[in-house]
This record gives structure tokens, sequence and C-alpha cells, in this order.
């Protein structure tokens, strides 16, 4: 595969790749009959702002095979600076997709707990029967070295075609980042919450918050209804980064189709 054939356009440096989900399954088939490894990030204005502002972050996000966009506003985005061919795909979408992709590929769930795990196996080989399909549950605080010993031990035994990674936005990234290099093949994708989505464990946003991409106030004010998942910092940030992207859109856009012409 030539990554130089997969036009991005970037927000303050931060790549978001021209890419519809054709291209992204091609790319995930070039790469797996090729026996090449990597990563692909799906991240919505909160983490690329977010990058902006972490050299880290900003790093892992550049350095995937591909960064998706998980919301209308980074494709209005792209298609006034000059871009063509993006469409949005979120965490649930891609996956959804390709577990139901009839292949040989096999899958393994990283992350989120076992009992979700189970739940997830379950429903995704109703919708594909023929599924190979694993999963293991991490524990939740952060990684040590032991635990990312186990981690790559139980991938590279088990040797998945694509392994859906659900640390949360932000962390995943730089996770499969900071350690591709143990995985010995396979596609790491970031998907987030989409394991909970895909069970039923949170609702699907309906479309009008999907279209004026607020499913992070749908999902806080679900989040709202719990007392011990009320999170206001969590809130003030989220605000706050889509502020920062409102503010800087129309100099971001100036600056890409100067940067190109168009």
């Amino acid at each position: 595969m030539d990554q130089e054939k997969i036009e991005n356009v970037n927000y303050s440096g931060v790549k978001i790749d021209l890419v519809d989900y054709r291209r992204v399954y091609s790319v995930i088939n070039s790469c797996l009959s090729n026996n090449m490894k990597g990563y692909i990030c799906v991240n919505d204005v909160g983490n690329i702002i977010a990058a902006t502002q972490d050299r880290l972050l900003f790093g892992a996000i550049n350095s995937s095979l591909l960064n998706l966009a998980d919301g209308m506003p980074l494709v209005w985005f792209a298609k006034l600076a000059g871009g063509k061919g993006i469409e949005r795909i979120t965490g649930l979408d891609i996956m959804i997709n390709l577990l139901r992709e009839k292949n040989s590929y096999s899958h393994y769930l990283l992350g989120d707990t076992d009992e979700r795990i189970s739940r997830v196996i379950t429903k995704a080989k109703k919708i594909n029967s023929d599924l190979n399909i694993k999963g293991y549950s991490p524990p939740f605080k952060e990684f040590d070295d032991e635990d990312n010993r186990l981690i790559f031990e139980k991938l590279n035994n088990d040797k998945p075609d694509i392994i859906w990674v659900s640390f949360g936005g932000g962390k995943q990234e730089k996770w499969m980042y900071e350690n591709i290099s143990r995985l010995d093949r396979g596609i790491m994708i970031g998907v987030g919450a989409a394991f909970k989505w895909f069970i039923g464990d949170l609702m699907v946003p309906p479309k009008i918050f999907q279209h004026l991409s607020l499913q992070w106030l749908f999902r806080f004010s679900q989040d709202m209804l719990v007392k011990e998942t009320r999170d206001t910092e969590r809130a003030k940030r989220a605000l706050h980064q889509r502020w920062k992207f409102a503010l800087t859109f129309p100099g971001e856009v100036l600056r890409m189709r100067e940067k190109t012409g168009k």
C-alpha cells in the first residue's frame, strides 16, 4: 500500500484523511494482504483540538495509517478546505461494517469489561455467524510494563487481523502509537465507547444530534442522569474544545486553501 496516495487536510497540523468507508476497507485489506501492521484513529472535534495542545497525541494521530473524521464539523472543514471523498465514519460505524463483512478476518476486542466483551461477541455472531472473534479486558488503570506484556502476549498468540481498542479517546491513540512495535501483525482500530453503543448500554443519539455533531452533549446528558458518572470538568473541557474549534475554524479553512491553492 502506498500511503502517499491517501490525501488529507490538516487542522493546525493534525491530519484528517480524505476517505470513505470503501477506501478504509481497501487500506485494511491491502495492509493485511501484505502482512503489514498499523493502527487507525477515529477522532472527533474534541480529540483534534486536544492534539493541538498535546504533542504525544499529535504524534499518535499523525503516525496512524488513517485518521477518520468522526463528526460532521470535521467533514465540513475538510470539504471547505478543498478536500474531496471524505465521509463521516464513527467508531461504531466502522466496527459494525467490518463485523458484517463476509471475509476470513479474525477480530479481537480489547478493553472495557469481560461482561461487555461477552455481550459484544454474542451480538456480533448474530450479525455474522461465521465470525472469528475473541477478547480481553485489561485492568482499569494506567498500564505498566507487565500489563502491556500480557496484552501483547495474548494478541501475538492469537494473531487477530483486526484489534478493536476501547480505552477511550486520547488514551487509546497514545497507547497504540507507543506500543505498535510490540504487535507482530494486524490492524488496531481505536473505537472509544463503541462496545457500549453496539450492545445498547449507551443510547445512539438522534439523527439531529449526529448531523449537528452534538453527540458529546447527548452523551453527557445521559451520564448526568447517573449520579456516579457526573463529571462537570469533562463537560467544561468538551465545551471549551468545541468553542475553540468554532473560533479557529475560519482561519484554518483559509490556511488550508492557501496551502493547496484551492
